[in-house]
């Protein structure tokens, strides 16, 4: 994943950047007020992440889970963040793509 990472920001320099950091803003942005307006972590950590948790190795059966809604906001904000990166770098490496075609026409 590193190795890609590299390769897309050599690719697409400048625009690449800019589009990796804007994208992380808004995505950081909604996951913390959609937990600021009251988003039940617990429940949305388990439909989604826990299944992907166990995938990557953690343990998930000593009620680890549990202590997670007792982080303060901007720590789960970016822990679920963080979770969600094999969402983010598809989409970001799509609309750079896409912003490159238009750019160019």
């Amino acid at each position: 994943m590193q190795q890609k990472a590299k390769q897309f920001f050599a690719t697409y320099g400048k625009l690449g950047i800019g589009v990796y950091i804007s994208y992380s803003i808004v995505n950081y942005g909604i996951v913390f007020f959609a937990l600021k307006q009251g988003v039940d972590v617990k429940q949305v950590g388990q439909k989604y992440f826990l299944s992907f948790l166990i995938r990557l190795g953690f343990d998930t059966t000593q009620g680890k889970w549990e202590q997670f809604e007792t982080y303060g906001t901007p720590t789960a904000a970016y822990i679920i963040y963080k979770l969600m990166a094999p969402i983010k770098w598809p989409i970001v490496i799509g609309t750079t793509a896409w912003i490159c075609r238009k750019g160019k026409k």
